[in-house]
């Protein structure tokens, strides 16, 4: 990846989130999922879509692979 002095930050962060969750993409994901509920009321709708989508992945239990 080319080196970009102004992503360099943003990278950085990402970097070291991913090291709290020990690099597993599960776990960080189910993170998210976690703090997008916490603050959803703060969430604007994205222009002309249902909330159904974002409803369902909100409730939705995650199953494991096989």
């Amino acid at each position: 990846m080319k080196p970009d002095p102004g992503l360099k930050p943003t990278r950085d962060i990402r970097v070291k989130i991913s090291r709290e969750f020990g690099n597993d993409p599960r776990r960080l994901v189910e993170y998210y999922l976690a703090y997008q509920r916490k603050f959803g009321t703060r969430l604007r709708p994205a222009h002309g879509r249902s909330r159904q989508v974002s409803d369902e992945a909100a409730t939705r239990q995650s199953t494991p692979r096989r």
